[in-house]
């Protein structure tokens, strides 16, 4: 069963038990534990998951964490475990006994979790110290397509330390980010509505605070220009995809689905080979991914230009087609993905 199916499972498992589960044991058989299967841990071997692991810290001893998950003797990810409930899990309310825990553990991951909702911690604002916000946080009942991806980096197959603590870094700044831009176009500080007179050239005048004040109206207004342009960006893009059928049967339109179903296989793949080596060329009949940018490597073809979707694989020169509903079935076919890299690869060899 692939990652994707799993997960959506227990997405499944979580509405119909969560509202039964008292107890903060019965959260972690029902769900928690799931949970860490679906990531591709054994819960039941203790070089993979222990259970009530010991991490003492200077101050006081026999402190326990719910979960740690193993890797060559050595804690990699631990799980502090609380009852299903509906407070979203408060980070604050937690924060001390996840700090002592982290401190006293060499693991660099740690999650907080009601068996629906995940939080990721780590220290990527100061080593050894456990940042107060998480860097990712997962909810079993309503997740996107993207954070599944990045859940998928901590799947025991694709765990690779030194590149999950970076991609950390990278989803947190990412999220700081998009706050500090959302709180700007809400309600423009004094030094960015300078920035944009600075910047734009058009005010050669003392910036003063009446300036400052009358200016900030319009950086709003600019604000919501921009964005109407790229809301009107994206729907004619959508729209152009919808009519493609009217178009010249000659013309090359990468649509949506196209770069969406090449999303979905490089995300396939992550763990297996370097995903930037994975490239694609469109044409009028069908769009080639390839390995390398090279049409001799080609992983698939994806027919996506007429009612009846299909995923084409190479035998040779013979085409093998298989016929899909929408651009998610993609997911189902991990494994001729990968037996098609071994494939090329050997070819290369």
């Amino acid at each position: 069963m692939e990652f994707t199916e799993k997960i959506n499972q227990l997405k499944e498992r979580s509405a119909s038990l969560k509202d039964s589960l008292q107890t903060e044991e019965a959260t972690k058989n029902a769900l928690i534990m799931p949970f860490l299967n679906a990531l591709g841990y054994d819960v039941f071997n203790p070089l993979e998951v222990v259970p009530e692991y010991i991490a003492d810290s200077r101050l006081k001893k026999d402190e326990k964490v719910d979960y740690a998950i193993m890797k060559d003797g050595t804690p990699i990810i631990l799980l502090e475990c609380k009852k299903v409930d509906n407070d979203k899990l408060d980070v604050k309310k937690h924060a001390g006994q996840l700090f002592k825990y982290f401190t006293a553990s060499k693991a660099k991951f740690i999650i907080l979790t009601n068996g629906i909702v995940y939080k990721f911690f780590s220290d990527i604002e100061e080593p050894n110290i456990l940042d107060k916000e998480p860097f990712f946080t997962f909810n079993l009942t309503e997740f996107k397509e993207s954070q599944l991806e990045t859940l998928s980096e901590f799947c025991k197959e694709n765990f690779d330390l030194e590149k999950a603590y970076s991609n950390a870094g990278d989803l947190k700044y990412i999220k700081q980010f998009e706050e500090v831009i959302e709180n700007q176009y809400r309600n423009p500080s004094d030094d960015f509505v300078r920035y944009l007179l600075d910047k734009s050239g058009i005010y050669d005048g003392i910036k003063t605070a009446k300036v400052i004040e009358k200016h900030k109206k319009t950086t709003i207004e600019a604000f919501n220009l921009f964005m109407s342009k790229v809301m009107k960006t994206s729907l004619d893009f959508n729209l152009s995809v919808k009519q493609g059928e009217e178009t010249d049967k000659n013309e090359i339109v990468t649509t949506l689905e196209e770069l969406e179903g090449y999303a979905i296989i490089k995300s396939l793949l992550f763990g297996k080979i370097d995903v930037t080596r994975i490239t694609y060329r469109d044409n009028a009949s069908y769009f080639n991914v390839l390995l390398d940018d090279n049409i001799r490597k080609t992983i698939c073809r994806l027919r996506f230009n007429r009612t009846q979707k299909y995923l084409a694989f190479l035998d040779g020169t013979k085409e093998v087609k298989i016929p899909i509903n929408n651009v998610n079935d993609i997911f189902q076919y991990k494994e001729q993905f990968i037996n098609k890299i071994d494939e090329i690869i050997s070819v290369k060899k």
